[in-house]
């Protein structure tokens, strides 16, 4: 009988038990506008990974055609010195290409500037290897090379560490 009673009690005073007041129809209203916002950032950041796919695309085309063309027509590569030099450039050759595939998966957009410094120093190592072809023993044309290398390696391992940052911290875009 004493759940009857509470049942009675709580059912006459339920107004006082609401101390929330929800204006159902403004709560829709934030709602729908939240929703919107959201279709309308998924549309951009889709646009933004299909930018940065097509860039990071035509980046690897232009770096893969200029490895892959005559080494003598475009000066002396490492790899045309020695086997020692030829496993070192191996190594920054194959280390430079996974960090570019790891950076083009990430769909993140990279900052053009960062692009430009990278493409700042493939036509350095062009240069030095024009340099080599000239004076093929020059040592310090050859350390330049190694350097370059890891230049662009440091590059693209704080892209990175940028990247993982930010996916740690939830966010859609990444101006590197």
């Amino acid at each position: 009988m004493e759940r009857d009673e509470l049942k009675h009690r709580v059912e006459a005073e339920r107004n006082e038990f609401e101390i929330y007041h929800v204006d159902a129809e403004e709560l829709w209203s934030k709602i729908d506008h939240d929703l919107s916002k959201t279709r309308r950032m998924h549309s951009l950041r889709w646009i933004s990974r299909v930018a940065a796919a097509v860039v990071i695309g035509f980046g690897i085309t232009w770096l893969a055609s200029i490895y892959t063309s005559d080494p003598w027509s475009n000066g002396v590569a490492l790899s045309d010195l020695s086997p020692e030099l030829a496993e070192t450039e191996f190594f920054y050759l194959q280390q430079v290409a996974e960090k570019m595939q790891m950076i083009q998966a990430s769909d993140q957009a990279l900052d053009p500037e960062v692009l430009d410094n990278l493409a700042v120093l493939d036509s350095a190592y062009q240069e030095l290897k024009m340099d080599l072809k000239d004076n093929i023993d020059n040592e310090e044309v050859v350390n330049a090379m190694i350097t370059n290398y890891r230049i662009r390696l440091q590059i693209l391992e704080q892209i990175l560490r940028e990247i993982k940052e930010h996916n740690n911290e939830g966010g859609n875009e990444i101006s590197i």
